[in-house]
């Protein structure tokens, strides 16, 4: 910002500290009318614009503002625009900008480790590595390029690279949660439990510093519940993973009974069986691969994209963007309640039509293209009504393995709030079930259930089951998983490189007497556990 508009900026500033919002705005678009290459004016309309709820307008001035940083310069701001084109799930922006960056001028290098995972976010990970790798050429000992460039690696499979750039991290910054807790989801210690004091240490040094960081604590604890259970020590594993959970609830907001009054919406406004599945002949198809995270939805991804006709796209928020661009509000999912109504009124073919046009790019010319975001089982039914070609594919798991593994995971970004407390888990999956129970009612022909316990007793029987039902015929060989090459960016990254295993089937029985509880409440709950 030139020291000659410092005075506008400050007052800008100042009046959205004190929630004067629109007084804000008038001076950021004064700004712009003197001078429409301040990338950091359109950055703050953009924040003002999705708190009063135009979303429209505040993608588009992200769109812009993240354009103008890269054609003038405008360096320092782009971290900051490119962050907010990701809330609007505009991965090909994001790309595309941090690609025609600077690398080589000195903010472009400051920021290379917030942009490299942008870029990784953006599912641009060759790129991503690309940079960070670039960036650590200029700063050699910069533990947050490490960590980013290990987790590129890591999704990219080359693991053994990625465990040296993570221990090359932590050598740089002991401290540092977030990778302590990446190498422990990553790989086991060799021999098992030969982290554990290291992790203990960064965790007691963690607890005595001055303004506490909870997140910092609970990243920790989880690493710490990882490399004890790995080394067969249950009860101190079990305290680690008690106390992290706590400190991450903690952070979080959630509601079970807005959860389940936004249950009861979706059912009243999907109250009958939709027309059976039809549409033009030649369309792509969408998959949506959905369920409970931490349930198989992941190894179903890479069993069904080795397919010949199928491609995988990750796990996306498009349908949700799409959701949100016609309601011209953010569209949380799971959305609430009192939002159902509008969504379900909304011209859902036009919400289709986006949808395929934003992902067009990604089947690579394949029919066929996997979305496996675990929360579109909450706008199933909006869909089935905007793409009436859509399949959907639901993994169902044991419910205590289900929520167990969904309690020892520590999930990025604040999802899964239900995660973290054994009463909320239990009522959460309550949810889930009669959902799912709902949607295989009125969604006949569109909706299939696969249970996770049948896929890796039978994964190419499971397999050529769900091939039919998406309308591809079955190839033998796509259970070996091993072949598919592709980038995965979700928590199992690590696993899913494995061939399939029945390792994890009754995985909570090594707790079960502290998972006591859970099991009674599921069971008050209906669940058959078997």
């Amino acid at each position: 910002m030139p020291p000659s508009l410092e005075p506008q900026w400050l007052a800008a500033r100042d009046h959205e500290t004190r929630g004067e919002q629109d007084a804000a705005r008038a001076i950021y678009h004064a700004i712009l009318e003197g001078d429409p290459t301040q990338a950091f004016a359109w950055h703050r309309l953009s924040a003002l614009d999705s708190l009063q709820g135009r979303y429209r307008d505040a993608r588009a001035a992200a769109r812009k503002g993240a354009r103008i940083a890269v054609t003038h310069a405008r360096w320092r701001a782009l971290p900051w625009l490119t962050r907010q084109l990701l809330g609007f799930d505009d991965r090909i922006e994001v790309r595309e900008r941090i690609e025609a960056a600077d690398w080589n001028h000195p903010l472009v290098l400051s920021q290379s480790a917030v942009l490299a995972q942008q870029l990784w976010l953006a599912d641009a990970h060759e790129a991503g590595l690309r940079l960070a790798e670039h960036g650590l050429r200029a700063a050699p000992r910069s533990h947050l390029l490490h960590y980013v460039r290990a987790n590129l690696l890591r999704h990219l499979g080359r693991s053994a690279e990625a465990t040296a750039a993570f221990e090359q991290c932590i050598a740089l910054a002991p401290g540092f949660a977030e990778a302590h807790w990446a190498l422990a989801h990553h790989q086991k210690s060799d021999p098992p439990g030969a982290r554990v004091a290291r992790v203990q240490a960064a965790l007691r040094a963690a607890s005595t510093q001055a303004g506490k960081d909870p997140l910092a604590a609970a990243h920790l604890g989880y690493a710490l519940f990882r490399e004890l259970d790995d080394a067969g020590r249950t009860d101190a594993a079990w305290e680690a993973l008690a106390t992290a959970a706590a400190a991450m609830r903690g952070t979080l907001r959630h509601s079970p009974e807005r959860e389940r009054a936004t249950v009861e919406a979706l059912r009243a406004a999907f109250p009958e069986p939709l027309p059976a599945p039809s549409a033009p002949p030649g369309q792509p198809t969408p998959v949506f691969i959905v369920g409970m995270p931490r349930t198989g939805t992941t190894l179903l991804e890479r069993i069904l994209g080795n397919h010949s006709r199928i491609a995988a796209a990750g796990e996306l928020n498009t349908f949700g963007a799409c959701m949100a661009e016609a309601l011209d509000r953010q569209f949380p999912v799971p959305p609430p309640a009192g939002m159902v109504p509008d969504a379900a009124a909304l011209d859902l073919a036009a919400v289709g039509a986006d949808y395929l046009e934003r992902t067009a790019s990604r089947y690579d010319g394949h029919d066929y293209l996997l979305d496996k975001n675990p929360q579109n089982v909450f706008n199933a039914g909006f869909i089935a009504r905007a793409l009436p070609q859509a399949r959907i594919l639901c993994l169902l798991r044991n419910p205590m393995d289900a929520c167990f593994s969904n309690l020892k995971e520590l999930f990025p970004g604040g999802d899964y709030a239900y995660s973290y407390d054994l009463d909320e888990l239990a009522q959460h999956w309550a949810c889930f079930r009669d959902l799912v129970a709902h949607w295989q009612a009125v969604l006949p022909g569109r909706f299939m259930a696969i249970e996770y316990e049948a896929l890796v007793a039978e994964p190419e029987r499971v397999a050529g089951e769900a091939m039919a039902f998406c309308g591809v015929g079955y190839e033998p060989g796509c259970a070996d998983i091993t072949r598919n090459t592709a980038p995965v960016s979700t928590a199992s990254s690590s696993q899913v490189r494995r061939p399939i295993h029945r390792d994890a089937v009754g995985a909570w029985r090594r707790y079960a007497d502290r998972l006591a509880p859970l099991q009674a409440r599921l069971r008050g709950a209906g669940a058959e556990l078997g």
